[in-house]
């Protein structure tokens, strides 16, 4: 089923990021959901802010510079990390698997901003129907050959991660992208946050809540 969210959730989410100002008091159930039960993190003894995102979603294209940015001032007790969300959709799946396939590979911080940009400026990427030919044909200029990385991304590692992944993502309740989850614990949305200007300030509050022990 498609997500009903993806087109006007979270495009209005966009909008109102230019002028959202955070509220004074963050309230769960309100700006922020409850995941229950919690599920296990990744990043040992830091605090795990993880993205939900696909390749295929022009609304994380749209807030790929924000979380960029936030990336680099989150706090040094906190790790960021990111999952490619499926959803059913064979174009997301592809794009997930070449995701799994370039980390693997560690490939996937030089080519993750290219990605975008080959899909959604340079036109060079289908957003639809891509082949996996022609993404393994994009990451060949990291370093790594065509063939290697088709041979890499069929490999039992690489099908593992897609569906413990799939699971993760519908345990977390999340049913749109992009979607912020911090601490396996809290879902946090463009629209609960109020816009998406307000998703990093929300966040640091939710890792400052972790790190309380609140």
């Amino acid at each position: 089923m498609l997500k009903t969210l993806f087109a006007l959730g979270l495009g209005l989410g966009l909008a109102a990021g230019a002028s959202a100002q955070a509220p004074t008091e963050w309230q769960e159930g309100k700006h922020y959901t409850l995941i229950e039960p919690a599920q296990v993190t990744t990043t040992g003894d830091k605090v795990e802010v993880l993205e939900v995102f696909s390749y295929a979603c022009p609304h994380c294209n749209e807030v790929a510079p924000l979380v960029a940015d936030m990336k680099k001032r989150l706090p040094a007790n906190a790790e960021f990390v990111m999952i490619p969300a499926q959803f059913g959709f064979e174009a997301w799946k592809t794009y997930a698997r070449a995701f799994y396939t370039a980390q693997a590979l560690g490939i996937l911080d030089k080519s993750h901003d290219a990605m975008f940009r080959a899909i959604y400026v340079d036109k060079k990427l289908d957003i639809r129907s891509p082949t996996f030919a022609s993404l393994a044909e994009f990451y060949s200029q990291y370093g790594v050959s065509a063939e290697d990385f088709i041979a890499t991304s069929r490999s039992f590692a690489i099908e593992t991660r897609l569906k413990r992944n799939d699971a993760l993502i519908k345990a977390y309740g999340v049913e749109s992208t992009p979607n912020f989850v911090i601490n396996g614990k809290y879902l946090v949305t463009g629209q609960t946050a109020g816009g998406y200007a307000n998703i990093e300030p929300l966040i640091k509050y939710l890792i400052a809540k972790e790190s309380q022990g609140s």
